[in-house]
Parts: C-alpha cells; structure tokens; sequence
C-alpha cells in the first residue's frame, strides 16, 4: 500500500462488501480493494507466464458447466500464442495457429503480403485459405507471380493444381508465364504450368497439345481423365513414342472408341509397333483381330518368330498358302510343318522334321496326331541306316509301329548304341500288357 511505513497498524480498517464479494483495506493514503480470483484471472495469469496451451486447456474446462470466461475466446489466446511465437522467431509453428487467429480476408491479405516482404512465402503458403474467406484474385496472383519471379516453377504448378480456377486470372497467370519462356532450360517446367491453366480454362486439346511436344508421360492421365480417346488417332505413335506399354495399354482397353482397323491404318508405316498392338488385341480377344491374321504372320516372323507357333495354332482366319510362303521364306521349320499338316500334307511335314530338325521325337508326335499309318511305314523308311533315329523309335513309339518291320530293316552290320536296353524295355512293357 502507499506510504504503509508511515502507517500504524491501528489506522488500517478492513471492510467487507457482501453484495460484491469483495474487501477493502484502508489506510490514510490508500484503498486497496481484494476480491477472490475468478475464471479469467487464471486464465491471464497463465498467458502471462507464456503457457499457452495451458490457458487454451483452461479454455476447453471450465471449472463449472455453465462458466464461461469474459474477457477471453479462443481467438484472443490464440493471438497471445501467434504474437509470442512470432517475438521468439518461431514463425513456422505460429504460422499452424494463424487459421485459428485470422478470419477475415483483410487479416489474411496482411500476413501473406508480409511474409512475401521478408521473402518467407513458403511457411504461409499452405495456410492461406481458399474460401471462408476467400482472399482478392489479386493476393493469389502476387503470391502465383512470387514463385514465378522467384523460379519455383514446381511450386507454382502445385498451386495451380490445387487452388479453385475461380479465385484468380487465369488468363493473366498464363501471360506471365508466357513471358518468361525464354531460356530452354525453364521452358519444359512452365510449359507444364501452362498447361495446367489450358486444362482448367476447358481448352483440353491445347493441353494434349503441349504434352505431346513434351513427350510428357501426364498425357495418358489426360486422355483418361477427360475421356480424349476418340481423338487421339493422330497421335498414336506419337503416345507409342512417350511410352509404349501404356499407350498400347490404352488402345487395346479402349478399342469400342478406337476401332482396330482404324489403328492398323495408322500404324501400317509403323510395323514394329502395328504387330506390338495386334499382339496385344490378339492375346485379349483372337477374334478381334481376325480380319488381319495374315498380315500378323508376317509380323510375327519379323518381330516375334517365337511366338508365331502358338499364333498360328490358335488363329483360324490367315491365308494358309501365304503363311506358308512366308514360314519357308524365313526357314521357321516347325512353323512350317504345323502349316503342311493344316493343310493335310503330312508328308512333306514329316520330312521337314526328319531333314531340317532332325527330331525324332517330333516325328513320332507328329505321326501320333495325324493317326496315318502310311507316315508310319515313311517314318519307318526314313529311319532305315539312321541308328538315332531305330533307337528313338523303339524307345518311344514301340506300341504305335510294326516292331518286326522296324527289327527287319536294321542292318546285320548296323551299331545301334543302346540297342539291347531298348530291346529289353519294349519287352517288359508288352510282358506288363
């Protein structure tokens, strides 16, 4: 109290207000009014010592259900909290409070024209808000040209991806960004930007456009995103370039909007490519591609020889004459016995497979599915003075051919390694019939 030192303690008088439930002690010189601590006291005692979450706690629970403080909001500890953050330099944890602290478009166009000042955009920038409020198109266009002056093209791009095509000029955006288009090296980067903005101005075919002269891979996202199948015929290989498994991905699961003969046309000039599709309709659906089974043998020869047998025993709509040609041609062997024996030929099939395969085993397979006794008797002839060939018959085709025709034609000086364990095989499997 003042001037308490020259107070006697009998000239101090304590007095109690009931209705206000306070006390006043007097003296001479002062009144001094005492009154016990309520809900906002503790509240500011608990800002002052700078523990915020504490008050904000405080804040949360009441001491009773119906007590409210009234000097206080969350608002006000919250802008205690920002305000003592921003004095001890730690703007990036301040800047997590600023939506609780600032509502209105005034206060948020202040804060971020102040960071953009002190060149700290980047710790506010995932702050600012797009609606509730919604700032002036003028704000998000100098926060836009911030990252465009400053060459953070990739920010800006993550900006005009995700921020409303309604709160700013795109129009202007895409100037400045035109504007800036003069170094190769930063060209590609806004190129993207640019193209970002032609999607959200609707203009879709100036976005397939600048992603095509970019051999940008995002071009597949668009088309299916949009739904750009039907117009993406004149880019076929132009996509196959970009990258090749996704665009054939695309044509073959899209083939009701890209009709297959339409792109065999557009990919005649392009073989490598036209027999990478066809292959692929062919393996989805045979009958999808009939009408070019012939045009595939030839490109499966070329291309794919390995896969040419099970093309041609699956496919049923190629031209067999012209098969052929093209399997002798390229001296494929089994191809070309497959096609002989299509044709009912099994002759000339089975002495491709004796004279150029030289596959004995083949040759009783191929005798086993035609059922010709007369390939047979040839197969038996063929073997005659070929010791391989004797010992291969016997060890496999022993139930299928006339042993002692087979026994008979072996020459008395003939050596047939192997000979007595085949013997001995074939007879055990007829004592086991």
């Amino acid at each position: 109290m003042y001037n308490d030192e020259l107070t006697s303690p009998f000239q101090f008088q304590i007095e109690y207000l009931p209705d206000e439930q306070c006390f006043f002690i007097l003296s001479p010189y002062d009144i001094v009014k005492a009154e016990r601590r309520d809900y906002d006291d503790h509240i500011e005692y608990l800002i002052n010592k700078k523990r915020f979450e504490d008050a904000i706690k405080a804040f949360e629970n009441p001491p009773s259900p119906n007590e409210k403080p009234k000097r206080y909001n969350p608002q006000t500890i919250y802008l205690a909290y920002v305000k003592s953050l921003m004095e001890a330099n730690q703007k990036e944890k301040a800047v997590e409070l600023f939506p609780r602290v600032y509502t209105t478009s005034k206060e948020w166009e202040e804060q971020i024209l102040t960071f953009i000042q002190r060149n700290e955009l980047d710790l506010i920038v995932s702050k600012i808000p797009t609606s509730k409020p919604q700032l002036d198109a003028a704000i998000y266009e100098k926060v836009l040209s911030t990252y465009l002056m400053q060459k953070k093209f990739e920010k800006l791009k993550e900006l005009l991806l995700q921020w409303p095509s309604n709160i700013f000029n795109l129009t202007s955006i895409d100037q400045l960004i035109r504007l800036q288009m003069d170094d190769e090296r930063t060209a590609k980067a806004l190129l993207e930007c640019s193209a970002v903005i032609a999607e959200k101005q609707g203009n879709v075919s100036k976005t397939l456009d600048i992603y095509l002269k970019m051999d940008n891979a995002q071009v597949f996202q668009l088309i299916e995103r949009k739904n750009l199948h039907a117009e993406i015929l004149p880019h076929i290989e132009k996509l196959m370039s970009i990258n090749r498994k996704t665009a054939l991905d695309m044509l073959i699961n899209h083939m009701d909007k890209l009709p297959v003969r339409s792109v065999y046309n557009v990919l005649q000039n392009s073989p490598r490519n036209l027999h990478a599709y066809l292959d692929g309709v062919f393996s989805k659906n045979p009958n999808d591609s009939r009408d070019f089974h012939t045009a595939q043998v030839s490109l499966y020869a070329n291309y794919e020889p390995e896969k040419l047998l099970g093309f041609l025993r699956k496919a049923g709509n190629y031209n067999l004459q012209e098969a052929l040609a093209i399997c002798e041609v390229k001296n494929l062997y089994r191809e070309t016995v497959f096609l002989y024996g299509r044709a009912g030929n099994g002759p000339v099939a089975l002495q491709i497979i004796l004279e150029q395969l030289h596959d004995i085993e083949e040759a009783i397979k191929f005798c086993r599915e035609t059922g010709s006794e007369q390939l047979w008797t040839r197969l038996i002839e063929q073997s005659v003075g070929k010791p391989e060939f004797i010992r291969g018959l016997l060890n496999h085709a022993g139930s299928d051919i006339n042993l002692q025709k087979l026994i008979d034609s072996i020459g008395a000086d003939l050596r047939i390694p192997g000979l007595r364990d085949s013997l001995c095989k074939i007879m055990q499997d007829f004592n086991i019939q």
